[in-house]
């Protein structure tokens, strides 16, 4: 079963997309559950902000009797008088339900300053324009001039101080400055908008519950400091629940505006895929257009990438990649070309010469013999140096190494060449030394008669050929040079080139194949070693072949 092809921008599209969904699902789910859970106690804690004067009061307390105990017990029997045991729980929240009546008194008329109050309602609501409407309904009653603010209990209480103590069945406010013939301070009971009264409890240091509000939910706490030591704690039950009514409607609402923010980013994640894709897309069709024009053997195709990343060095590459593609091809034809005229040259000569004999003009004359055996042994040494160089580029040119001293291969050759040097009117000069090196022998020999006939062929007459070494502690070179005729900087860099002579017009007998020098420059790879054409202090060509003495070991 054939595999569906999956292009590699949509497989891009998809992986932004995926991934952007879900990291948004996840994070939106972890937000609306975070909310859910803590939303409720970071009410209750803004609330406990609101209860500093409550605290204030607790820490009074607690200097005075020491103990939450014996505060809440002394002061109900001071308030109260004797108590029956059932009305003790009730007393002791109303005791924690009181300290907030204090407290919220003693904020409110900080605030208001009420005793300035005149009976005027119009200059009260000057003075203080921001009351809401509970607070003015408060100033209309007319309260009378020799009324003063609540202060807070005094403890411990003295038998002498009237304190207002509401009805155990209903508490109210008075609102008749009458019900009070003895004129003293009242005690006002405060609204409280924000229920807090009745979530309140107190704990003690350990945050074991003492009186008021128990709750099985987490309670916000707000510590009780005195003398820089925690004596207790004032716990605050949260007001809202994830299950009544209020919170449902604001989760709901807080749901639908998440799944707004959901399907948004859905939609911005899709568009940001999308230009993502086509923006990765359109160069890689333009490189794999190149790859194409490239396997049909149009290696002129250019890829036009204006990009700072790896796919504009990817582009880079399949040009630069194309440009060697097309030089290795010209190079091929021209191998073609030169390998054919090479080739054609002397089977020209030889068939003239046989065809000559076929028809009488020529005798078969031992010296006729003997030109057509030239043009044979020339045809054997250029489809060898052929064979030599096609095995060298591909590796696999057969060496057989061992142990030798190519000095002494040098100085032979030398010798061998000496009535060459001397019908080219050349004069040889030799020094150097040897060393014991791994080398073929015969691969050895033949680099330097190439580089010895190189220089008796293009070496003019009257001229000189140096032949020396050099040496170092990891390297040993001889070094062949010669005298003009000498090379400009372009030809020196194709010395080396297939079939490439430097004088065009000499015959094939003068100037030679233009394999002799690419044939070397190969042997001498394979031989570990590697053969440099320089500028020769003789004002000629330097050919300069070294060998590494490390292959000794």
């Amino acid at each position: 079963m054939k595999i569906r092809r999956v292009p590699i921008a949509l497989r891009l599209f998809l992986t932004v997309l995926l991934t952007t969904l879900v990291i948004t699902t996840v994070s939106l789910g972890v937000l609306h559950w975070t909310m859910q859970k803590n939303f409720a106690r970071y009410v209750a804690d803004v609330e406990m902000q609101k209860l500093d004067h409550v605290i204030s009061n607790l820490a009074g307390v607690y200097t005075v009797y020491h103990d939450w105990g014996n505060a809440i017990q002394a002061q109900i029997l001071q308030i109260e008088g004797t108590a029956a045991p059932d009305d003790y729980d009730r007393l002791s929240r109303w005791w924690l339900r009181r300290q907030y009546d204090i407290a919220l008194q003693q904020r409110y008329f900080q605030e208001n300053t009420l005793l300035s109050v005149t009976p005027s309602l119009n200059q009260a609501e000057q003075s203080k324009p921001m009351l809401d409407a509970e607070e003015l309904r408060m100033i209309k009653l007319n309260l009378p001039s020799e009324y003063q603010p609540f202060e807070g209990l005094k403890f411990p209480l003295s038998a002498n101080q009237n304190v207002f103590r509401p009805d155990r069945k209903t508490e109210t406010r008075p609102t008749d400055p009458a019900s009070n013939p003895n004129k003293k301070k009242q005690f006002i009971s405060m609204p409280d908008r924000l229920g807090l009264s009745s979530r309140l409890s107190l704990y003690d240091a350990n945050k074991q519950f003492v009186v008021g509000e128990p709750s099985d939910s987490p309670v916000s706490y707000r510590p009780i400091m005195v003398n820089d030591k925690v004596v207790g704690y004032l716990g605050l039950k949260p007001v809202l629940d994830q299950d009544d009514a209020i919170s449902i409607n604001f989760f709901s609402n807080q749901k639908r505006y998440l799944l707004l923010v959901y399907g948004l980013t859905f939609l911005t994640s899709l568009i940001a895929a999308l230009l993502l894709a086509t923006y990765f897309k359109k160069p890689i069709q333009r490189l794999l257009q190149g790859t194409r024009e490239l396997t049909k053997g149009n290696f002129q195709h250019q890829v036009t990438v204006n990009r700072n990343d790896e796919l504009g060095d990817l582009s880079t590459e399949l040009n630069h990649l194309a440009v060697i593609l097309d030089q290795h091809e010209q190079s091929r034809r021209q191998w073609v070309a030169d390998t054919s005229h090479e080739l054609k040259t002397p089977l020209a000569v030889l068939q003239a010469q046989i065809e000559a004999m076929q028809d009488g003009i020529r005798k078969p004359t031992p010296e006729h013999f003997e030109s057509m055996l030239r043009q044979v042994t020339s045809l054997k040494k250029l489809t060898q140096d052929l064979a030599d160089l096609a095995q060298a580029e591909a590796q696999q040119l057969k060496c057989y190494m061992a142990e030798v001293n190519p000095w002494n291969v040098v100085l032979q050759e030398v010798e061998n060449f000496k009535p060459k040097f001397a019908q080219a009117d050349l004069s040889v000069s030799v020094q150097g030394e040897g060393a014991n090196l791994q080398l073929d022998i015969d691969r050895f020999k033949q680099i330097m008669v190439n580089l010895l006939g190189n220089s008796i062929r293009y070496t003019e007459a009257g001229g000189e050929v140096r032949v020396h070494t050099e040496q170092s502690e990891t390297e040993w070179s001889v070094i062949v040079d010669d005298s003009p005729l000498g090379l400009s900087d372009e030809q020196l860099s194709r010395l080396g080139e297939r079939f490439y002579r430097v004088d065009d017009s000499r015959t094939r007998s003068t100037g030679g194949t233009g394999l002799g020098l690419a044939l070397s420059g190969k042997i001498a790879q394979a031989l570990g070693g590697k053969l440099s054409f320089e500028h020769s202090p003789l004002g000629g060509l330097r050919c300069k072949l070294t060998f590494p003495k490390q292959l000794n070991k």
